[in-house]
Order: structure tokens, then sequence, then C-alpha cells
């Protein structure tokens, strides 16, 4: 008995080994953003996040930027920009994370920032629509709030870091709600199973 059930987990171990790689598919658009006042153009920097000793890309891109649009008189701007990217994996450790960077301009033209967003990815398949909310580092006082309104002069971070990282990477920030970026991800598995991955929500 001992002896059947020895063979029969070094059997499963083999088809683990000999089975292809377990694999994401991450495809979608960044779909646009509400305004936030007194910027009248919008536009959105984008990267994939991810543990790059656990993760690689097979194909696609990993960052990019939508295009320059105006607000509508609804108070959104539209991107529909589109999102795909292929990766393989060796651990669930390090799921990616999508990193937003929004800026734009004003009436009279001066260029600033509107907000720093991440959202984690879902870990199982499908499609998500979700509305991303972005925040923007406030200065302090008085004099700080009138620079960012007379001259659009807004406080940045020096390291991106700190856009994922709400812990040792942002000791005594003072941050304010900014904009929303309404983003539609689908997301797709290959060779989970095969490979013995199960994520946390789908053991549920």
């Amino acid at each position: 008995m001992e002896v059947a059930k020895m063979q029969t987990a070094a059997r499963r171990q083999r088809a683990k080994q000999e089975a292809p790689r377990p694999q994401v598919f991450v495809f979608g658009e960044i779909e646009g953003a509400s305004a936030s006042w007194p910027l009248v153009r919008l536009y959105c920097s984008w990267r994939l996040v991810f543990d790059s000793t656990k993760w690689w890309v097979i194909q696609g891109e990993t960052e990019g930027e939508t295009y320059m649009s105006g607000v509508s008189s609804q108070g959104v701007c539209v991107w529909n920009h589109p999102l795909a990217v292929h990766l393989a994996l060796k651990s669930l450790q390090g799921w990616p994370r999508l990193e937003l960077v929004v800026r734009g301009s004003d009436a009279h033209g001066r260029h600033r920032l509107a907000g720093y967003g991440s959202w984690a990815l879902p870990t199982t398949p499908g499609t998500t629509e979700v509305l991303c909310r972005c925040w923007r580092p406030t200065g302090d006082g008085l004099v700080a709030r009138l620079r960012s309104f007379f001259l659009g002069i807004v406080p940045e971070l020096q390291q991106s870091a700190a856009i994922s990282d709400t812990g040792s990477s942002r000791p005594g920030l003072r941050t304010e709600d900014s904009v929303d970026v309404l983003l539609r991800i689908n997301i797709v598995h290959q060779n989970f199973e095969q490979n013995g991955l199960e994520t946390e929500a789908e053991r549920l």
C-alpha cells in the first residue's frame, strides 16, 4: 500500500514538472477618468508592476501612456486606451499591480499632477470594471494651497515606490483624493490546474 502511494505521488510530481508553465493573459482598457478642477485636459501614464524574479513577459507592453483628452461638459475625459500583456510565472507571489499617474493642463496651459493610483489585478479569471481612486500629495499650510491654486504648483513624489506602498515609503505624507480612473480588465489563466496552482479566491 505504501509503495503504491509513493508511486502515485512520484507520477504526480513528474506530471507537474512536465506541465507547461502557468501563464496569465491580461487585456482590457483604461477607459477614462473624472476630471479634477481646474484641469480641462488629462492623460494617464501606466505601468504593470510585479516581482520579476517570479514573473516575466512573454508578449505585450508593461507600460504606456494614453493621449491627452479634453474634459467633457459632464466632467469626464475618455481615453479607451488598450492594454494587453501575456505573462508567465513560477509563483503566485508578487501578483501584478497596475500603477497610474494622471496629469493634465488647466485653461491657462499650465501642466500639473492630477493624481497617483494603484490597483491590484484580480486573481480570478473574468472581466472586472472598477473605478480606481487616485490621490495626490498636499502641501502643509495655507501658503502651499495658495501656490497650488494660483500658480498650479502641486507637490509630486520623488520615488515611484510610494505609489503602491502605503507604509514605509509614505511616512508623514499628507494626501487628498483626486481623480477616479475607470478600468475594464480581463484576466485569463492558463495551465494553472496542471501545475497545482490555485488562487485564494478560487479556493472559496
